[in-house]
């Protein structure tokens, strides 16, 4: 598929020249650090080395006060606390952040995770029963409650207060809870929007920790599992989530969790070199497993059990999950492409709204996501069950999921989410209408340019740039994430020395320019080799600059995000 390269202006090139001198670093670096929107010595310190001090007063929250009393007064009178998540990685870490913090505190807390195929998503009216059956007074909602009217309401009229933590768009009324603490509440005076629903479970019990010494220490003791949930939440890793990451990251790499050394272990992943990308590709999706498939709350255990062997077994239970769900992701994967080639016609069509009685689903916001890349469009799947569809939608850059949603509603049973990710139920006979509908409004919003990928490119460098001293700057921009994507650059007038096809349609390439020779992989790329065999030996790059380690020896390679015959 043809890319946009989007490269940066005169000014933002002559400023990087400024910074590169005024800090000493590689001007690529200073270029890099511009792109991301740090234009001077101050900003640039300040995003290089994140510190608590960033961190906001979780006072700022809305409702945090009325939220504090409360659970003040259940651990005043001792009562019985149930805390509602969700069933991905966010809403499994946030149950165990507040449980053990509240526990901490001296009270009994029991937890419910909805089962994705029983419950549906959000808060669930199973949940607020079990908490009625078994004597509890209080519940708090972890990344779900914000729209959860119906299921606040019917905890109401048990007698149960609720508390709702959550980081996704409020409606225009806010459920009738005692508190609802969530930073995107239109009259939120909070400084950062983007926590993720784990980073509202953090704040909040920040703030519960000024009363208690033991909430103190318990959120200390689990902010790796802050980071975990914030990684695998896709949201931004800037501001104040940067800083929680990088703190949690550290915590990781020494964790004395058992849950998580045992998932570590099952993925392969190196505790002491544990990155984000880790949590995204190795981690998340074990932990996911389980809530994709049936019952999330094994998640829980997994991260609150104290005994080694059972959390070995636990983790060893997700990895089976994850293999389970992997087959089942590429079965829906290749029935959705099948579809997409039979009968939508991508000349006109500038959404993709699909559905089938045959998709699980566990999976089809993973294939979503994987279509809305492949195609570059926003994209909903919706798996259909006794007449009703739920799906999950994802989008790309410049276009508000969330808002064509809400544009749609009159067709939707419940729908909930972001500009970037949601969840949608609707009845069946109303999906050709919901399809049209989305339709009208990507329509309406998108151009024809804006379906074709953009590559952000922060620098146009030659392979003489390209050094380990370079590298090193880069690696303390960690950890990459949505909000601050690794950096990459572009090199044009490149020779191209050699091309093949390696491993499951991956292309390997060597290079030159000038005296230097680098090795470039580009991962599913290998459709590019006849293009570049007829492209008369130069090509244009857009890649990471990374270090590769094979048979203890460590080299530079470029992973490719894009590759031209040269004059592109």
């Amino acid at each position: 598929m043809k890319r946009r390269w989007k490269l940066p202006d005169e000014d933002q090139q002559a400023r990087a020249i400024e910074l590169a001198a005024e800090m000493d670093v590689p001007r690529a670096f200073a270029a890099v650090l511009i792109r991301h929107g740090m234009t001077t010595v101050e900003d640039a310190h300040a995003f290089l080395n994140p510190d608590r001090e960033v961190l906001y007063d979780p006072f700022l929250l809305p409702d945090i006060e009325p939220a504090l009393e409360r659970l003040r007064l259940a651990v005043d009178e001792k009562q019985k606390v149930f805390v509602c998540g969700d069933y991905d990685v966010d809403g499994i870490t946030s149950v165990v952040v507040v449980k053990r913090c509240l526990e901490a505190a001296g009270l009994e807390v029991g937890f419910y995770i909805p089962n994705r195929l029983t419950d549906g998503y959000g808060l669930s009216a199973n949940g607020v029963r079990i908490a009625r059956d078994s004597g509890v007074k209080l519940i708090v909602t972890v990344d779900s409650g914000v729209t959860g009217h119906e299921q606040i309401a019917l905890a109401r009229s048990f007698g149960i207060d609720v508390i709702v933590t959550d980081h996704h768009e409020p409606q225009d009324e806010l459920p009738d809870a005692i508190a609802v603490v969530d930073p995107k509440r239109k009259d939120s005076r909070y400084p950062y929007p983007h926590l993720a629903g784990v980073g509202v479970a953090y704040k909040v019990m920040e703030a519960l920790a000024r009363d208690y010494r033991g909430v103190a220490h318990a959120i200390e003791e689990n902010i790796d599992l802050v980071a975990v949930g914030t990684i695998a939440d896709i949201v931004p890793l800037d501001s104040e989530n940067r800083v929680l990451t990088t703190l949690g990251l550290e915590r990781l790499r020494i964790t004395t969790n058992p849950g998580l050394r045992a998932l570590m272990e099952v993925a392969g992943v190196e505790p002491a070199r544990a990155q984000a990308p880790h949590i995204g590709f190795a981690l998340g999706p074990r932990l996911n497993a389980a809530g994709r498939l049936g019952d999330a709350s094994i998640g829980v255990e997994l991260l609150t059990t104290e005994d080694e062997s059972k959390a070995a077994e636990i983790a060893k239970k997700l990895d089976l999950e994850n293999k389970k769900r992997r087959t089942l992701e590429t079965g829906v994967l290749e029935d959705a492409n099948r579809i997409i080639e039979e009968s939508v016609d991508l000349s006109t069509k500038r959404s993709i709204v699909l559905w089938s009685s045959g998709w699980h689903p566990g999976v089809i916001g993973i294939v979503a996501s994987r279509i809305a890349k492949q195609y570059n469009r926003p994209t909903i799947l919706l798996s259909v069950t006794d007449g009703v569809g739920k799906g999950s939608g994802r989008s790309i850059p410049g276009f508000d999921l969330h808002s064509a949603l809400v544009e749609c509603k009159e067709h939707l049973t419940s729908f909930g989410g972001h500009r970037h990710a949601a969840g949608v139920a609707l009845p069946e006979e109303r999906l050709p209408e919901f399809r049209e509908c989305v339709e009208n409004v990507v329509s309406r919003t998108l151009t024809a340019e804006d379906l074709i990928p953009v590559i952000d490119i922060d620098s146009l460098v030659s392979l003489v740039e390209c050094d380990f001293d370079l590298v090193g700057h880069m690696k303390k921009m960690r950890p990459f994430g949505a909000g601050n994507p690794e950096p990459v650059f572009g090199t044009r007038n490149v020779k191209l020395i050699a091309a093949k096809s390696v491993g499951n349609g991956h292309l390997k390439l060597t290079v030159a320019q000038g005296d230097r020779v680098m090795d470039a992989i580009g991962f599913g790329m290998a459709g590019h080799l006849d293009e570049l065999r007829g492209g008369g030996g130069m090509v244009t790059l857009a890649y990471v600059l990374e270090e590769n380690t094979w048979r203890g020896v460590t080299d530079l390679q470029l992973r490719l995000k894009d590759v031209q015959p040269e004059g592109y």
